[in-house]
């Protein structure tokens, strides 16, 4: 169950009224690697094997080669060969094509149901030239970001070169550093990056296009 609904009363200068507003349910999943404990992490009910290799992905425990992922009984258990990913530098940058940004905007939006109905989650998505890969949601930016990397790699196992990284929030430094050692091409962010995290970038010929938003945005170069 991703909401639950709460009658709540609604107050406006004209007066109030009762209605069912929908609140978003969070869970706690615990990760092992190699039966080790690593840590908890709260969450909406989706996408915990995908979300718990992301995580350990983006801290920099495991390669892009999953062995095994399972979830019970609010545990993820993954067997994977313990290593440092390094950053990767992309050949060149990739050129934002404006038709194909315009269409995985779109339908990045219409993939958001979750925040449609409480306004407070976060997105992420894995495109592939005009095309929607993966797409989660969460309550904040780097758990859905866990989850869509996590997808990828347990289907492809390999980095994300020329792949698209679509992002709701802002794209810090922090982000930046999982984004490069993930080998993505393009970010795309419906609001901005930080100077910090789009000189890493260009450190590593990532492009990045921000305040993508209908049929409009900014690019970065």
């Amino acid at each position: 169950m991703l909401t639950q609904g709460k009658t709540i009363k609604k107050v406006t200068q004209s007066g109030s009224k009762r209605h069912i507003d929908q609140l978003v349910v969070e869970k706690e999943t615990a990760i092992f690697l190699n039966n080790v404990f690593m840590l908890s992490l709260n969450h909406t009910s989706q996408l915990e094997k995908e979300m718990a290799v992301g995580c350990l992905i983006a801290n920099n425990k495991i390669g892009f080669k999953v062995d095994s992922v399972s979830y019970a009984n609010h545990e993820v258990h993954i067997e994977a060969n313990e290593l440092c990913l390094n950053p990767i530098k992309q050949a060149g940058f990739m050129k934002p094509i404006a038709s194909n940004i315009f269409q995985l905007t779109a339908y990045f939006q219409e993939a958001a149901i979750l925040y449609k109905k409480t306004a407070i989650t976060e997105s992420a998505a894995i495109g592939s030239e005009n095309n929607l890969l993966f797409s989660a949601e969460d309550m904040d930016q780097k758990t859905a970001l866990f989850k869509v990397i996590g997808a990828y790699l347990i289907k492809h196992q390999t980095a994300m070169k020329g792949k698209s990284l679509l992002l709701s929030s802002r794209v810090t430094a922090e982000l930046m550093a999982v984004i490069i050692r993930c080998g993505f091409s393009l970010v795309i962010t419906r609001t901005a990056p930080t100077n910090q995290a789009l000189e890493i970038a260009q450190a590593h010929n990532v492009s990045l296009v921000g305040f993508a938003r209908g049929r409009k945005f900014n690019w970065y170069y």
